[in-house]
């Protein structure tokens, strides 16, 4: 597994923003809101960004996905916790590490996607070679390609930290 670890000055997060990549399909027969919309997806990423410091697990391969949801069942989490899209985080630590967490969108107020949101806000991209689908990382976790994989899951983390601090901002 690899375990990359990263301090990005700029600001100081209180509490942690999750990020987690996974490779499979989405049940679409099923509503978003039902966990079951999820139940084909696996973790492949765990990325989580507290305080200055980026941290970031990924298997290597399906035989590394267990070691990765032990790594996700064990990460004691400083709060608040964030993401962008609550309800899969949610459903992806409650489904594989049985923990219910309580995660706030790093959006609230602001509507539309995280790349939509990213460009009104002059946010940069912090080179996505993906330019913010995951899908495509999927492919290329699937393909061996995991630095790609971990430099998509980095620009996410980035780019939500952002958004965050762009909302913070406007609710003063």
């Amino acid at each position: 597994m690899i375990e990359h670890r990263e301090t990005v000055p700029r600001f100081r997060l209180k509490g942690t923003i999750v990020d987690v990549e996974t490779t499979g399909g989405i049940n679409f027969q099923n509503s978003p809101r039902d966990p079951s919309y999820y139940e084909d997806l696996r973790p492949t990423i765990l990325g989580y960004l507290t305080g200055d410091l980026i941290v970031q697990h990924c298997a290597e391969s399906e035989g590394e996905i267990e070691d990765l949801i032990g790594v996700m069942s064990r990460t004691q989490f400083s709060e608040p916790i964030f993401a962008l899209n609550t309800r899969f985080e949610r459903s992806i630590f409650n489904k594989f590490c049985q923990r219910d967490l309580w995660i706030t969108d790093v959006r609230l107020g602001f509507s539309g996607s995280k790349w939509d949101i990213r460009e009104r806000l002059g946010i940069p991209t912090y080179d996505d070679p993906f330019e913010g689908d995951s899908a495509r990382c999927d492919l290329d976790w699937v393909n061996g390609d995991y630095e790609n994989c971990l430099r998509h899951n980095r620009a996410c983390l980035l780019i939500e930290r952002d958004i965050l601090y762009s909302r913070l901002l406007h609710e003063d």
